[in-house]
């Protein structure tokens, strides 16, 4: 009797296999061959998967985005201050405490995307949900304050570059910023913004 295979499980599966492969080996040691070794799979199996290594990057950097709205909307949920909701935002998109598979899937997805239509598409899209988050609650966080800043876009687009810049630091060079830096850094960029 053939073996039925939970095809949603297995893609679960191979996408752990595949950030551990990204965040031990980069990009460029990411292969099929390697991923194939780390999940004790043959080869064969990624095929029936994906068709090219930059169809798994692509499919690794949608797994990463769609566990962190997850999680932010998990986590939303339970925030009620306007303030401490932008606040969550920045923090959930940067890493909290050393470096992060998502993190460095983040990076590596954008250096791939610069050359890929399809994947830059796919980053635009992610990017701007992330930025519809930050509006409707900095709208919320002005409204909340009575304060007259009628500039969000502008402001929306400073805290995602803020957010940026922290994880490509913060990944890059993870032992000079400790986890109470971190959050220092955090504080100081959203008082910037009045939050």
């Amino acid at each position: 009797m053939p073996k039925i295979v939970d095809h949603d499980q297995r893609r679960a599966e191979l996408i752990q296999v595949i950030l551990k492969v990204m965040s031990e080996h980069g990009l460029a040691g990411t292969t099929i061959r390697t991923i194939a070794r780390a999940g004790g799979f043959s080869s064969g199996v990624l095929s029936h998967y994906f068709t090219s290594k930059d169809e798994m990057v692509n499919f690794a950097f949608g797994a990463v985005a769609e566990a962190i709205f997850v999680r932010v909307d998990e986590r939303l949920r339970t925030t009620k201050s306007p303030k401490d909701r932008v606040r969550l935002l920045v923090e959930e998109l940067v890493p909290s405490n050393g470096i992060d598979q998502e993190s460095i899937v983040s990076i590596a997805f954008w250096g791939t995307a610069l050359h890929d239509p399809d994947l830059r598409s796919q980053f635009h899209e992610r990017y701007e949900n992330w930025r519809n988050y930050l509006r409707r609650e900095l709208v919320a966080a002005v409204n909340e304050s009575g304060s007259d800043e009628t500039n969000i876009d502008d402001n929306v687009e400073l805290l995602v570059s803020l957010a940026d810049g922290f994880l490509i630091s913060w990944t890059l060079d993870p032992n000079r910023y400790d986890s109470a830096t971190r959050q220092r850094l955090i504080t100081k960029g959203l008082k910037l913004f009045n939050l």
